[in-house]
């Protein structure tokens, strides 16, 4: 969607937060990041740094993360109407992230290990916010990568076309010269999860968690025979991908494994 206005005054924004943690919203406020996207975005709306009186509509909209309660749903159907685009920013809102991991345990019990003194808190099952409302464009990771929402922003000024990365974490590492992870003995996700964060966490020898979601043309297949050959079990499989998006894994699971099958 080309929005370009007329008389080339900037783009309307409004960048908001639903239940989170808010770190994508500060991936937004480091110094160097902020100041480019203010010269471009006219930020009509930010919750987290100023008072919200704006009342008119957007041209674009970052949202970060996940849908628990009702009033998350409320608020996001009123912005998708005010709003000529929507971005989910994070993983949160991108794939239900950290919180919907609740979704694989006890309901039940794990709200009252949360909430031990207080029976009568409620919450929905955490969901990413495409469940709900029409999104234009993810800006997947946790938290988001900077320079990609710099490109992000710089693509809708221009009227170009956005693209995120396809390619697995797996050609990352190996552009930057990594040792394999997983030839090491590291449960790592980064040959069946989607690139665009520069391999940060296999880098620093952590395995990759899938915080950009599983990619593509993922083989899970291939991918969970190799790890059943290497010893690991369907849980610790199964808990590494519930991590970040675990309802897109299992998603993908689901239609393409036999191994991790139900």
């Amino acid at each position: 969607m080309n929005l370009q206005n007329k008389n080339n005054s900037k783009l309307k924004a409004g960048i908001f937060g639903i239940s989170g943690c808010s770190g994508c919203l500060l991936s937004i406020l480091f110094e160097d990041t902020f100041k480019k996207i203010n010269d471009l975005l006219e930020i009509k709306s930010f919750p987290l740094i100023k008072e919200d009186k704006y009342k008119g509509d957007f041209d674009i909209v970052f949202i970060e993360g996940t849908v628990v309660f009702d009033d998350d749903i409320i608020f996001l159907d009123e912005i998708r109407k005010r709003s000529k685009i929507v971005a989910a920013l994070g993983a949160c809102s991108c794939f239900g992230g950290v919180p919907s991991i609740k979704n694989f345990k006890d309901d039940e019990k794990t709200m009252r290990f949360v909430y031990p003194k207080h029976n009568h808190l409620k919450s929905e099952k955490p969901t990413p916010i495409n469940l709900h409302i029409k999104v234009d464009y993810y800006l997947p990771q946790c938290p988001p990568n900077k320079e990609e929402i710099v490109s992000f922003v710089n693509h809708l000024a221009s009227g170009t076309q956005f693209k995120n990365c396809q390619d697995p974490v797996c050609m990352e590492c190996r552009k930057k010269g990594n040792a394999c992870l997983l030839e090491e003995g590291e449960l790592c996700l980064g040959p069946v999860s989607n690139g665009g964060c520069s391999a940060l966490c296999p880098s620093n020898g952590v395995g990759c968690y899938g915080c950009r979601g599983p990619s593509k043309d993922a083989n899970m297949n291939a991918y969970t025979a190799n790890l059943k050959k290497r010893g690991y079990n369907k849980k610790s499989i199964k808990d590494k991908m519930e991590t970040f998006a675990g309802l897109s894994f299992e998603e993908e699971m689901e239609k393409d494994s036999k191994w991790l099958g139900k």
